[in-house]
């Protein structure tokens, strides 16, 4: 591979990353309500705050665009990086541009320079991206958090629950190890932005942090 194919490699990786820090949510929640969703509810720009604190439909609208954000920067890099016969990891060239190009796009969500490098927290455009892999991964991911909402009451065992079960599930039925290393990745990447910071370290990740289900889903200041 020459110097001017990794430059293209870095610059789909770029491009994911761009794509991913469009804050969608922020800029539905200006149009709509006139609100700055850094202004209000748990002060995060994300789709969860856009919903309770703005609008039910245009909550699940900018929900749908973070999850397009995540989707489109695997699927399409997956088709235009470079082709190759070099397997790394199990994984064909493609295959792992097109990786990267999907965690730099929940990093560009949640570290959008848009925002002063703020962000939301990278759930819907993670989802997106595991989408992207399979359609079968979206019933893996969503079934994983829910088994960890039900059984920690802790959105971020939730979080962890839901990445690794995701990308373990696309490691076997892509047969790229890829996506293990994406986990890794996606932990670094979404765990910062699930701590409540009003809280101490140690309870954040405490089993059953929160009283009831209703606690867990309702937006809060962190």
């Amino acid at each position: 591979m020459d110097t001017l194919e990794i430059t293209k490699d870095l610059l789909y990786i770029m491009g994911g990353f761009l794509l991913g820090s469009i804050p969608f949510c922020f800029i539905l929640a200006k149009l709509t309500g006139r609100k700055n969703l850094r202004q209000i509810g748990d002060k995060n720009p994300g789709g969860w705050n856009l919903m309770f604190n703005v609008s039910k439909v245009w909550g699940l609208v900018g929900i749908l665009l973070d999850m397009a954000k995540g989707y489109f920067s695997y699927y399409i890099v997956l088709g235009l990086a470079y082709e190759s016969s070099t397997a790394i990891m199990g994984t064909n060239h493609n295959q792992l541009i097109a990786v990267l190009a999907g965690c730099a796009a929940v990093a560009g969500h949640n570290y959008s320079p848009f925002l002063s490098w703020n962000g939301g927290k990278g759930i819907a455009a993670w989802g997106g991206f595991m989408t992207a892999g399979s359609w079968y991964a979206f019933p893996v991911g969503g079934f994983s958090l829910l088994m960890g909402i039900l059984f920690t009451r802790n959105m971020i065992w939730s979080v962890i629950l839901g990445i690794v079960m995701t990308c373990l599930f696309l490691w076997f039925y892509t047969d790229a190890a890829v996506f293990v290393f994406a986990s890794l990745l996606l932990l670094v990447i979404m765990l910062p932005r699930q701590i409540n910071r009003q809280l101490p370290l140690g309870k954040n990740f405490q089993f059953w942090k929160e009283a009831s289900l209703q606690d867990l889903f309702k937006p809060k200041l962190r």
